[in-house]
């Protein structure tokens, strides 16, 4: 069989920030991320908390297709443009707070992980057993899908806090309506996306998020580990083995984004996250968690592979 030409993927320039002190230092969307889930929640907005990661989506995408030649903003530019945008949007509180420098405090950051998060947060919350387990795990989910692997621990404490109260009022909560309105839901798109995508989201493989007015993207998430389950794959994975299937993978996520600009009539820019490519790596691949950023990017490059127009931004975890 004839190998697959996989062409190189194109990286963008990174975008540059330069401090109020002259120092200028790569835009860090993580950081910025994390502050703005502690304005919304110091301002009691706890059911927005996922606006904040299509906030910076929207801001970094501005900053990446500016016309200047170089990519380096100042530090005051990007204040000032988050806090527009938070206006523009119906968030001048959170605005006020984000001016103030609410969540830029120099807590040391922690990583969301079972045993951390159970250690930190037990006795600062008013449940235990089964349903402080069930706290931990919605933190878990959300810090997932939010793609964030750091932040202060008073946001995780947060965070527990708002669980724990949807946890007991689940079978009466109504949702809450906010803006921005949802354009195009997950379930929509999941009901007319191709079988072969359909089959990779009933496998737990693919997730597709729907499109919002704030930042209209098409959001793919995709797990490696699942994966490689699925196929049947066994440890250790080479990448003769993997590469082809993440090509043909590739090619069922360009389809989706295909078909979701045809029902909008538009072109969007695709965010595509692998949350496990280094749990894969380790655990699939007998690779060091640590050393194994060029072949995380090498896979990335071969999924990314289909997209004709590129992808926006790629998060490997």
């Amino acid at each position: 069989m004839m190998p697959h030409r996989f062409p190189p993927h194109e990286e963008q320039p990174q975008v540059m920030i330069r401090e109020f002190e002259g120092d200028i230092v790569p835009f860090d969307p993580e950081i910025l991320q994390t502050r703005l889930i502690g304005c919304f929640l110091a301002a009691g907005l706890r059911e927005s908390v996922d606006l904040p990661q299509d906030i910076v989506l929207a801001v970094e995408y501005t900053l990446r297709n500016s016309p200047r030649s170089e990519p380096v903003f100042g530090r005051g530019e990007l204040e000032r443009a988050v806090t527009r945008l938070l206006e523009e949007i119906g968030f001048p509180e959170v605005a006020r707070l984000y001016r103030s420098g609410t969540g830029s405090d120099n807590e040391i950051y922690v990583t969301p992980e079972k045993e951390t998060l159970s250690q930190m947060l037990r006795g600062h919350i008013g449940v235990s057993g089964e349903l402080f387990n069930k706290v931990i795990e919605k933190i878990i989910e959300g810090a997932a899908k939010l793609e964030i692997s750091r932040a202060p621990a008073h946001l995780f404490l947060e965070l527990a806090r708002y669980y724990e109260r949807e946890l007991e009022r689940e079978s009466t909560r109504c949702s809450v309506e906010r803006t921005p309105e949802i354009t195009i839901s997950r379930s929509e798109i999941n009901s007319f996306v191709p079988d072969t995508a359909k089959e990779m989201i009933a496998q737990g493989i693919l997730r597709i998020d729907g499109v919002t007015t704030l930042f209209p993207c098409v959001h793919l998430f995709f797990r490696m580990e699942q994966f490689a389950r699925c196929h049947k794959l066994t440890a250790p994975v080479t990448e003769l083995e993997i590469e082809p299937l993440l090509y043909d993978a590739g090619f069922v996520l360009a389809e989706v984004q295909k078909e979701i600009e045809l029902r909008l009539d538009r072109p969007l820019p695709v965010i595509l996250a692998v949350p496990d490519m280094f749990d894969f790596i380790a655990a699939w691949a007998a690779g060091d968690r640590e050393k194994s950023g060029n072949l995380a990017a090498e896979l990335g490059r071969v999924l990314c592979s289909s997209f004709a127009r590129g992808v926006y931004k790629l998060n490997l975890n």
